[in-house]
């Protein structure tokens, strides 16, 4: 399945790359994990609680940052397993400054573009519709945004 999307948050562009490239910060906005386990800076695991109707159960995730490009984008891919299941999930971020901000002595801005591609096996797969699935997938990814704009927010004001 495949998701985009974009949103503005009120900080700089080098600010909002170092946070999204940051597996200590970015990790805690993510959905539902229990736990997180960081290799070094650019491998992380995650586990989380999934659930899809009678489904429930955790997923242990393992996370590699790729192509970083300072301070225009980067690229999070993932493999989780878990549930008799398996999830490949590949995330770009590209980042921009958000235009009218600084001609006007507002606080600089930045919007992100993202796209998650998403692909799942096994039982959570076989479970209902594909329509349930991508419900699901966007109100994580919501939650996910919802995190970064929050986390970004208490991260400007320290």
């Amino acid at each position: 399945m495949h998701l985009d999307g974009r949103f503005t948050v009120t900080a700089p562009q080098a600010d909002v790359y170092a946070f999204l490239t940051d597996p200590a910060k970015v990790s805690r906005y993510m959905p539902d994990v229990t736990d997180v386990a960081i290799d070094d800076a650019d491998h992380f695991t995650v586990t989380a609680r999934v659930g899809v109707a009678h489904i429930k159960g955790t997923m242990v995730v393992k996370l590699e940052i790729r192509d970083r490009q300072p301070p225009v984008g980067t690229t999070v891919v993932g493999k989780g397993t878990g549930l008799a299941s398996v999830v490949d999930m590949t995330t770009s971020f590209i980042l921009e400054p958000a235009p009218g901000a600084e001609g006007r002595g507002l606080h600089p801005s930045t919007t992100v573009h993202w796209r998650a591609d998403i692909t799942i096996s096994g039982k959570l797969a076989a479970f209902g519709p594909q329509g349930l699935l991508d419900r699901i997938a966007r109100k994580n990814v919501d939650a996910f945004v919802d995190g970064i704009r929050a986390g970004l927010l208490a991260h400007s004001r320290a």
